[in-house]
Parts: C-alpha cells; structure tokens; sequence
C-alpha cells in the first residue's frame, strides 16, 4: 500500500462514496480555506490500484519555517481496522515530513458513545472508545473529552435530527410544546421566510454583526461571507425572515372581518338561548382570540410606520452537501426577537431538507455541559425543542512530526494567545 497526492477529481471521486464524507473535506473547503492562507494536498492510500483511505491536508506556514498541517473532520478510513489505520499513519507522517510539517491534527467525526436527546447514554449503544485507544496507540496526542464548544476547532459535541423516514407532519408533532408554541407565534405575526438573494448579502452581514455585539463575540468579516457564498455556491444557503407589514396588516384584518362575524353568530345563538353553554365558550374564544389579534394589529402597523413595509427580523447560514444540511451560524435583531423568526427558519430550513432528500439535519454545535445551566445551555435546549440526540465525538488528536518543532509551536501559541488576552482586557 502507498500514498499518493493526487488530483482534486481523483479525490473527490473515492472520497464521495466515504461514509466518513462531510463538507470539511471538499475542494470548496479547500479553496475557502485558501483564502486565510492554507494551502492543500489530496491523499490517497491505494492497494492493488483500489483506493483504501484517503484525506485532504490544510498546510499553512509558520514563523518557525515549518508548517502546521490540518486533516478537517480526520482522514477518511476505516478507525477500527488497526492495521490499515497504522500504516495510513505511518505513510501520512513521512509525506507530511517531507513538507516541512510539524504536527498534523485530527478531529474525526467518530461516535465516541452513542447519547439520546438528554445527552444519556443509551444502553447497549455505539460505543467507540477503542478507536481513541487505537488512535493513542499509535502516537496521536489526544486533547481528552472536553466540553466546552469554545475551545474546538469544530465541534466535537453537536445535536443531530434524522429525517429518514419522517414526514412534516410527524416532525412538528415530535417538537416539544414551546418549539410548536413559538413556531405558531412567528407565522400568528405573519412572518415569513425565504433564501437570501445575492445582493441581500450586507443585509445579512447587520445581522451578524449586530448578534455579536449582543452576545458579546467577534462575528466574521463581510469578506468571509462573501468568500463563503463565492466558493461553496449553491451548497451555501442563507434564509432570511421578515416581516411584510402590508400583507401582514391585510391578512390581519382579513382575519379579524371573520372573526367579527363568529361573534355576531355567537351572540344571535345566545339572544335565541341565553343558557347555551357551548355558544357562550365559542363566544369567549373568540373575544381572546379578537383581543390579541388587536394587539398584533396595533403592532404592526406600529412597525410600519417606524420601519416601512419590508422588515428583515434575523438571518442563518447553512450548508448542504450530500445528504446532510448543516446549520453553522445565525441571528436576530433584538427589537423583534419576541416574534421568533429564529423558530421559524429552523422550522422552514427543516423542510427544505425533508423536501430536497436530504437524511441528516445537523444542528451543529453544542455545549458539552448538558446537565448544566451554563452560558451556552440556552442553545442546547433550543435545537432539543426541535426533537432528535446529543452525538459526541472522539475529539482532537495531533500526529507529531517534528517533536521540538511542536514543543516551540505550542510554547509559542500559548504565549501569542495569552498577550491578545492582555491587550483584549
């Protein structure tokens, strides 16, 4: 068996059929990834002239002379089989020596043990743990089972929902009652959600960049966005959610014309029987539902006077490749977070998945601390409302290629990241 660098066709050819295939190991990726600096290298491993693993290699250079090497989501092969994974590593260490590697990192998208919706374990389920042993066996430094989502290149802890075999009815029936309740509360404003067009891009941008200043983090630069859109084309998918006040106001008092006339119905029925009890429950359900549709009237047309007929109310990107739609980022502007256009565009990005073919709905990345009521628990309960299981994964693993090289790497990171923190405060 050898490794070979081969073409990007050749590549993407074998890689394609790979369980363990995800967005991270594209030419896409590759060429966003190009954009900060990495350049790239495709590996195969073949026997007898049939490819057996294979990974794509993010390189970048170093002040040390020497480059630091990146395997996104870890190689695509078979974890369990000891001995192709060991000569794989063995191959892959000398290639990346001759390229002046320090170290290379992993991060395989592996099941360490399989958890349900509350992060349990699940008795008699996917349990992984030998491949971490395997992995340690075999000299890869492992960055242990931690928890917290900030310290991950990718998540190692994310929410998935399978949507194999499920309709949409079945779907929103399995949401928990506050996810139903807010989806219903969005589309009661009127509120409505579509793709982003092209040149809607800025747009998009405010809304990140005003979540960030919110919440408290750095958002990206509008040129990674716009590298994102250029490069992963139509695999990049923004839904945008807004208001159209006109068509909200005309459908509200269309709604409210109907309304009206149930409870002049009502009150005849009561006229000719005073005491018929289920005329006057229907009449009291339409007096509630009478009186909060004033309020959504009143606010609305509120709204447009101050914002005009067009009022995008919050934002998501999502990746979809193969069979799986990937949620990576979203916001909302916090004037109009009570309406819950995030509720809303989870639910239509979820249908759009159902209705494209699509298997897997990754909510991406989560807190470890499930038990816990943490900064980052708000999120965890959030993608849970939507139904489906906690998926943990093995973690991060460096290969050490060249030992004082690392050591003077990670000496000198430590120390890059501990002045930005003193500069920062």
């Amino acid at each position: 068996m050898r490794i070979n660098e081969v073409t990007a066709q050749e590549f993407t050819a074998f890689a394609e059929q790979h369980p363990l295939y995800s967005f991270y190991q594209t030419t896409e990726w590759a060429n966003l990834k190009h954009h900060t600096g990495w350049d790239h290298h495709y590996l195969l491993m073949s026997d007898e002239n049939k490819s057996v693993a294979g990974c794509m290699v993010l390189v970048k250079d170093t002040p040390l002379h020497k480059k630091i090497c990146y395997a996104p989501r870890g190689f695509l092969i078979d974890y369990h089989n000891e001995s192709l994974v060991a000569e794989f590593t063995r191959q892959i260490k000398a290639f990346l020596k001759q390229e002046q590697g320090i170290f290379l990192k992993i991060d395989p998208p592996v099941l360490y043990r399989e958890k349900d919706i509350n992060g349990d374990l699940v008795p008699d389920g996917i349990d992984n743990r030998q491949v971490v042993d395997t992995l340690k066996r075999l000299g890869y430094r492992h960055y242990g089972f931690g928890k917290s989502i900030a310290k991950e290149l990718q998540p190692r802890w994310v929410f998935v929902l399978d949507l194999q075999g499920k309709d949409k009815k079945t779907l929103f029936q399995n949401f928990n009652s506050n996810t139903k309740r807010s989806i219903k509360r969005a589309e009661s404003f009127g509120l409505e959600v579509r793709q982003m067009r092209p040149d809607e891009l800025e747009e998009f941008k405010k809304i990140m960049q005003h979540t960030a200043d919110r919440r408290g983090f750095l958002d990206r630069s509008f040129s990674y966005y716009q590298n994102m859109m250029e490069e992963t084309k139509e695999h990049c998918k923004i839904f945008l959610c807004f208001l159209d006040t006109k068509k909200a106001i005309t459908n509200l008092e269309q709604t409210k014309q109907s309304l009206i006339a149930k409870k002049e119905r009502y009150e005849q029925q009561l006229k000719e029987n005073p005491s018929h009890q289920k005329a006057i429950n229907q009449q009291n359900e339409v007096m509630r539902q009478l009186a909060s549709l004033e309020k959504k009237l009143d606010t609305t047309i509120t709204l447009q006077k101050q914002y005009g007929n067009k009022i995008t109310l919050g934002g998501s990107m999502f990746l979809q490749y193969g069979k799986e739609m990937l949620y990576l980022f979203g916001g909302s502007y916090a004037d109009f977070m009570y309406m819950n256009p995030q509720y809303l565009i989870q639910w239509y990005s979820i249908q759009y998945a159902l209705d494209h073919g699509i298997h897997v709905y990754n909510f991406y990345g989560i807190d470890g601390h499930i038990k816990e009521d943490g900064e980052m628990h708000g999120v965890y309960e959030f993608k849970k409302g939507f139904d489906g299981k906690v998926v943990e994964y093995i973690g991060e693993f460096d290969l050490i290629i060249h030992p004082l090289y690392y050591q003077l790497y990670k000496f000198s990171f430590a120390l890059y990241g501990k002045m930005k923190r003193i500069k920062h405060h």
